[in-house]
């Protein structure tokens, strides 16, 4: 079952959310010191939604995974989509677990008013279950640090 947590759960359960988000933060994320304060932060003001999927056996539930998301907007074309920000199981999560949280999602991001959902992922088995849902994989995230290249660009107009 895939729940989206409340502000208190999600302290109450900060240290094992925090270890999943270290696991599978994306490309995007710099390496700033108070990075896991800020998202925290962006957690419990909900600019960032945190997702916890468990099972319960008798009194106690165990966490199988988490997915944060956010809502973007794309000012340029007035899309707004769900991302996937980061996505991580603590166990082997099976296939009709995984199709019931992200058809949550899908509910989710639906009512929200989104376009589509999104991701950025280099696990085979993530855009094996894109593309089964009929989705595309097929973009390659590029980045560059800007500080490196500036000095590259540079050197190259002799600066």
């Amino acid at each position: 079952m895939l729940t989206k947590l409340l502000p208190d759960q999600i302290a109450n359960f900060w240290d094992i959310i925090k270890y999943g988000i270290e696991q599978s933060l994306p490309p995007t994320v710099g390496e700033h010191p108070d990075k896991m304060n800020r998202i925290l932060s962006s957690l419990l003001s909900n600019k960032t939604q945190c997702w916890a999927s468990y099972t319960r056996n008798e009194d106690k539930a165990t966490f199988e995974g988490i997915v944060l998301t956010q809502l973007l907007y794309d000012d340029a074309s007035f899309t707004k989509n769900l991302l996937l920000y980061c996505l991580y199981g603590y166990t082997d999560v099976d296939r009709q677990s995984w199709f019931k949280g992200i058809k949550a999602l899908a509910k989710y991001a639906k009512s929200q008013g989104c376009s589509q959902i999104i991701a950025y992922t280099d696990v085979p088995y993530m855009i094996e279950k894109c593309r089964e849902l009929g989705g595309e994989a097929k973009y390659t995230l590029c980045s560059f640090d800007v500080d490196k290249s500036v000095q590259i660009l540079n050197s190259f107009s002799g600066e």
